[in-house]
């Protein structure tokens, strides 16, 4: 549990089948389950499991979006009957806008809602971008979502705010996986957190997802990760030594959180480049 300073987080990945809310709902109920025998705190899924990779907005359509709510709400209902906290991926229309959107039920029924702030070309045709950082739990967890990952300013934005946890639901593509696995220790390290990033694996029509869901500590160290294969993968976070690290209690790596500085003025020389010989 977070109030005693040890989470233990479970991953599922899975090919979420585009537009198939009931196939998407029976698999994550079913890996729920696994979760929960296996004594789970939170349980994370990938970026819109429960619609699937759907990028037609003409698919969200009222009676869609209704199946999606009564999805979210038997999900409601397994974290109190399970005590599990769930993370998953979803499609939410609020204010007239669709948003992707990245949801924690907690264990007592209450939830938190992300909307996905850095959207890849494809998404932004479909989806309107959120504007705010969002945390959970008592603010140890941080959320985001795929390639929200790439920015360091957001990843610093939830650090800096107190998340000792930064989860992302993701459905990262295998043509750029590169940019995910170059980055992920990187985030970790520099915000002194834990990372936590479920993937979507398999091929849904003609997508590609990388899978390779994984854990990495604050020393950057991958403690778990999955293949490409669906399945459930689980570890231990200990909370308190982020804690520790952050206030120099334990000096395995740099105050970093504690150094870090504001944005600076920037300030340009005189003078332009030049090149090659005169």
């Amino acid at each position: 549990m977070l109030a005693e300073g040890h989470l233990r987080v479970a991953i599922a990945q899975f090919t979420a089948a585009i537009g198939d809310v009931h196939a998407n709902l029976a698999s994550m109920r079913a890996l729920l389950a696994e979760a929960a025998a296996r004594r789970a705190d939170l349980m994370c899924f990938p970026e819109l499991c429960l619609p699937g990779y759907l990028l037609d907005p003409a698919g969200y359509d009222a009676a869609f979006l209704a199946e999606l709510g009564r999805a979210g709400e038997a999900l409601q209902a397994d974290a109190c009957r399970l005590g599990v906290r769930i993370v998953y991926g979803t499609a939410r229309r609020q204010a007239g806008f669709l948003y992707n959107v990245v949801l924690v039920t907690e264990r007592d029924g209450g939830q938190t809602d992300y909307a996905k702030t850095h959207l890849v070309e494809a998404e932004r045709a479909v989806f309107a971008a959120g504007h705010e950082l969002v945390l959970a739990a008592d603010g140890e967890l941080g959320l985001g979502c795929c390639y929200d990952l790439a920015f360091p300013r957001f990843c610093a934005g939830l650090a800096d705010a107190g998340a000792s946890v930064l989860v992302f639901p993701m459905a990262w593509e295998q043509e750029r996986a590169f940019v995910f696995e170059r980055i992920v220790a990187a985030r970790a390290i520099e915000n002194v957190a834990y990372l936590v990033c479920a993937n979507q694996n398999g091929a849904p029509g003609t997508l590609r997802f990388h899978g390779r869901s994984k854990i990495v500590d604050p020393m950057g160290n991958t403690i778990m990760e999955m293949g490409g294969q669906a399945g459930l993968a689980a570890a231990e976070l200990d909370l308190h030594w982020v804690r520790r690290l952050r206030a120099s209690l334990d000096r395995a790596t740099y105050p970093l959180l504690a150094d870090r500085l504001p944005d600076m003025p920037l300030r340009r020389g005189a003078g332009p480049v030049r090149t090659g010989a005169n």
